[in-house]
Order: structure tokens, then sequence, then C-alpha cells
């Protein structure tokens, strides 16, 4: 029986350098610069099997240059109590680095030229919005420069991914005032709250990682909620899609059965699959990830003609959501 409010969403967190400056060292370099090989293969599958993603953009790799980076920098930097979150004390250490590991202007018109892509915020500075320190005032200055940098590609922000998934109620209003009308927003589920640094828990990630291979926590079929305050719309996550790993492989069956079978109960129970993941999680192992990829995508075209499971940007599905609360 077709359930036409059945959705699978694509996230992508694209990061470079920004995301993983204050995790990684050097030796994660190869792996992003692999990034510039892996969007165009990513963009081929998802054309391919005409599947829509929002690839939620650090605004700094939208810029050309260091100097046009130069340019659209906020004029307030997050003061964080732990001033290593921050890119800006060392950024101009970082801005003698390779540029590719910094900027992307191609592949992001590459990205806006595909069909079905939708081009999205990850903040300016992959800002942090639970640690310690940075204020809203940080925040609307770091999204105000998001938005000018988009504006450089005549395009418009209307989703956004809060980054290392660090969702802050308090902060949707400023996000609604910047145009945006969707957020990315964390599973209900005990394990998948928002967390900052320090409140990392281990049993947590534990939790997360079995749940990746075994539904511990069922489906994670999802439905859009609308803010009755700010007016912005929760897209909610559903599975982190975790690269191939040797070490792992014997299970990557269970994996990927556990991924097709949240999108099964999705298309036939109705609501949203939301998977997600960051281009550079497939720089290692470039081709295994690739083929997962599209056993995944093989598996929703068939539901998509059996239920008429759809594909759908963040964007889309909010106004879905929108339209449907009479909004």
């Amino acid at each position: 029986m077709a359930n036409p409010s059945s959705f699978l969403i694509i996230s992508l967190d694209f990061e470079l350098l920004w995301g993983v400056r204050d995790s990684r060292g050097k030796e994660y370099h190869q792996q992003l610069l692999n990034v510039h090989e892996v969007v165009p293969k990513l963009l081929a599958l998802f054309e391919k099997y005409e599947v829509a993603c929002t690839w939620a953009t650090v605004g700094a790799l939208l810029s050309k240059n260091k100097q046009n980076f130069e340019e659209l920098k906020p004029t307030q930097y997050p003061s964080y109590k732990d001033k290593n979150f921050s890119p800006y004390p060392e950024i101009d250490e970082m801005l003698k680095l390779d540029e590719k590991l910094l900027f992307a202007s191609q592949l992001v018109r590459k990205i806006i030229s595909t069909d079905k892509q939708e081009l999205a915020s990850h903040t300016f500075c992959h800002y942090y919005c639970l640690e310690d320190g940075q204020s809203i005032e940080e925040f609307r200055a770091d999204l105000q420069s998001n938005s000018v940098a988009a504006s450089h590609y005549d395009i418009h922000f209307n989703s956004l991914v809060f980054p290392r998934n660090q969702f802050n109620g308090e902060y949707l209003q400023a996000c609604a005032d910047a145009g945006l009308v969707c957020y990315r927003g964390n599973p209900s589920h005990w394990a998948y709250q928002p967390e900052n640094r320090e409140g990392r828990s281990v049993l947590r990630r534990a939790f997360r990682l079995l749940d990746s291979y075994i539904p511990l926590s069922g489906s994670l079929r999802q439905k859009p909620l609308v803010d009755s305050c700010s007016g912005m719309v929760d897209v909610p996550a559903s599975l982190f899609f975790r690269p191939w790993n040797k070490k792992l492989a014997v299970f990557e069956a269970l994996r990927l059965w556990r991924i097709k079978w949240s999108m099964t109960r999705t298309a036939k129970k109705g609501g949203l699959c939301h998977l997600w993941w960051h281009p550079h999680n497939f720089g290692r192992n470039v081709e295994q990830n690739m083929s997962n990829l599209e056993q995944v995508l093989r598996h929703y075209k068939i539901l998509q003609e059996k239920y008429d499971f759809k594909s759908a940007t963040m964007e889309q599905a909010a106004q879905e959501a929108l339209v449907r609360n009479g909004k």
C-alpha cells in the first residue's frame, strides 16, 4: 500500500579541515584531500539513483581563496572557554596549508548544479552551540558571514545542521532571523541526546555503535516537528552511515541490513528515515564505501517502487511539514 508521507532524507556534513582541526592531526590530511575525489563520486551515485541530498556546508570552505576568506569571516569570533575549539587564534598557520584542505568552491558549484541537491548551512566556522563561553550574539555574527558567503553563489540557505550535533534550542530564533527554515535535530532516544565535549558519554557512544548494527533503539523512524516559538522545523536524524572499517568488515552485511530495515519500516509506516555522514568519512576505503552506499540506494529504489518511498532534501521535508500543519 502506497504511503505518500514516507521519505528518505540524506544530509552530509561537508567540512574539510574546519570540522576536524581540533580533533585530528596531520595524519588525517590525506583523507580530507580525498574529499575532492569523493564528492563527485557521491554526486554521480545520487544522480544515477535520482536521490536528493542536503549538503550542510561549512561556510568558510565556500571561500575562493585565502583573501576571500579574510573578507568573509565574521566580525565577532566565538569566545569559547577552551580556546582550541575556535579556528581563529591559529588561522594564520591554517592558511599556510594546502588550500584544498580549507576551500572547495569548485565542489560547491558542482553540488549546486546537480539535480536534487540542496546546499545548506553548517555554520561559517563549524560553530559549537553548547560549548562554554560562546554567546548567541557570536552565533548570529557567524550566521551573518555564512549568509554572505552563500550569496556569492546566488543561493540562500534554508537548512542548518548544528556542528557536532550540538543542538541548542535557545538559538532557534537566531536561526529563523537568519532566514533558515529547518534544522537536523537529534533522535529523541537517550543515547542520541545533544552533548558538549565535556559531557560526552562512553556509554552513549558504545550504545550508538551497537545500534548501528542491531536496532536497539528501534527503527528511529522520524517525523518533522515545527517549533511553536521560532517556526523552525526539526527534520530529525535517524542513523549515522558509518564508513567501511577493515576491523569490522565481517559485520558489514549486518550494518547494511540495519539501515535497510529502518528504511523499509519507514517506507511501510510513513515518516522519515534520515541518514547522515561526512564526505571525509569516505576519504579512506573509497570504493568499499561507495559500494555500500550503492547497495542502500538500490534498496531505496525497491522501496520507491513498492511503497512510493520518496527522496527529499531537508528543506523539502520541512516545507511538506509546514503545509501539513497549515503554516
